[in-house]
């Protein structure tokens, strides 16, 4: 466990970076790349960098950002295969990413397709740092980069992004350091606050659905769609989010054979599913 007193070099570090079928965890989207860099010391001690199937298509806009397509992911691992690595990797970390916030919460709605404990690790984000502390006309990673002195290259793919994360963090700790600031929480203060993993959303569900989604196991629903149409279905819950004050539950439907994200509040009953 991370503990606030401690001395950010002391620490080790997990820098990562996802790509991502979308924005939004909580509207079905998923991760499709994640790379992680463990370092210790400023030394390598471990790193991973994986495509990953999302089992849903990549969006347009997504794919025109990375550059990953759907036959990228086909044949590519799913998150529960890769999850091992993934938690030894993280494991007594300081975990650090540009926009850190939208990695945590992609990868915490992963995590919630597994049997392990919630990441408990704290996150530093060079995207809230480089606003709070440097004055710069942009803060997107190839700007901070730039205007750091610091190569990118390959942008908007996962292992580039985080060795360039890296550099950044490092050259920015040693401001810091000048500026007052050595242990992780007043790293937290620094960059504005403490960023987590999010835990899964607490949504009221009724309670066969409850049961379902912490078991992960089928459930049926009669369902309220976008046109007004009532649908019966059985759905294979994921994960559960909010958005914008609404829940919602991402799901593998087998009407339609394909992931499905379901508004809650247009659940209108649940029931259980038989073969």
């Amino acid at each position: 466990m991370i503990f606030h007193d401690q001395l950010i070099d002391a620490v080790p570090l997990a820098v990562l970076d996802t790509e991502t079928t979308g924005l939004e965890p909580a509207l079905g989207h998923r991760v499709i790349e994640l790379a992680i860099l463990r370092l210790e010391g400023w030394q390598e001690t471990g790193q991973m960098d994986e495509l990953v199937n999302p089992g849903r298509p990549i969006s347009p806009s997504a794919s025109r950002v990375n550059q990953i397509v759907d036959a990228d992911v086909t044949n590519a691992p799913r998150f529960p295969d890769l999850v091992g690595r993934v938690a030894d990797l993280l494991e007594g970390t300081l975990v650090v990413a540009h926009n850190a916030a939208f990695d945590a919460a992609f990868i915490a709605a992963e995590w919630t397709l597994t049997s392990l404990p919630p990441l408990t690790n704290p996150c530093a984000c060079t995207l809230l740092l480089a606003r709070n502390w440097y004055r710069l006309p942009r803060n997107g990673l190839g700007q901070v980069a730039r205007e750091l002195g610091i190569r990118r290259r390959l942008a908007h793919r996962a292992m580039p992004d985080v060795w360039v994360t890296a550099q950044i963090f490092r050259r920015m700790l040693k401001d810091l350091n000048q500026w007052g600031v050595h242990t992780v929480g007043e790293l937290m203060h620094a960059q504005g606050g403490i960023i987590s993993f999010p835990a899964p959303a607490q949504v009221a569900l009724p309670s066969p659905l409850d049961r379902a989604v912490q078991q992960h196991t089928p459930i049926g629903i009669r369902y309220l769609d976008d046109h007004g149409n009532v649908t019966e279905r059985v759905i294979e819950p994921y994960f559960l989010r909010s958005y914008q004050g609404d829940g919602y539950l991402t799901a593998f439907c087998r009407l339609r054979n394909a992931q499905r994200t379901f508004r809650i509040d247009r659940i209108l009953a649940a029931f259980p599913a038989y073969p």
